[in-house]
């Protein structure tokens, strides 16, 4: 089963805070499946979609993939707002599971 149809039926809750960043917005708009495609085109920048959701989730890609990444988005992505997304991400998940 695909994480679209887990999704579906709501095995997977999605987070909308990821989807709201600079980076998060143009994940969703160009598409998993591109960004990966994208990548493939260099053996050195290969990545599955399970890195590009990890990159969803607060990890951060490595720079060469990230400078990869502000190419492809044709100047919509900066360096800075894929690194404030891992950073955001990041401060949410310790709101979260901070103290109480």
């Amino acid at each position: 089963m695909s994480r679209r149809e887990a999704l579906i039926l709501g095995r997977y809750k999605r987070d909308p805070n990821r989807w709201q960043t600079d980076f998060g917005r143009w994940v969703a708009d160009f598409g998993v499946p591109r960004i990966v495609a994208g990548l493939a085109r260099d053996p050195a920048l290969r990545v599955t979609n399970q890195t590009v959701y990890e990159w969803l989730q607060g990890h951060t890609p490595q720079p060469a993939r990230a400078m990869a990444l502000v190419e492809m988005s044709q100047g919509r992505l900066t360096l800075e707002a894929i690194y404030q997304h891992g950073r955001q991400m990041r401060q949410s998940e310790g709101d979260a599971g901070g103290r109480q």
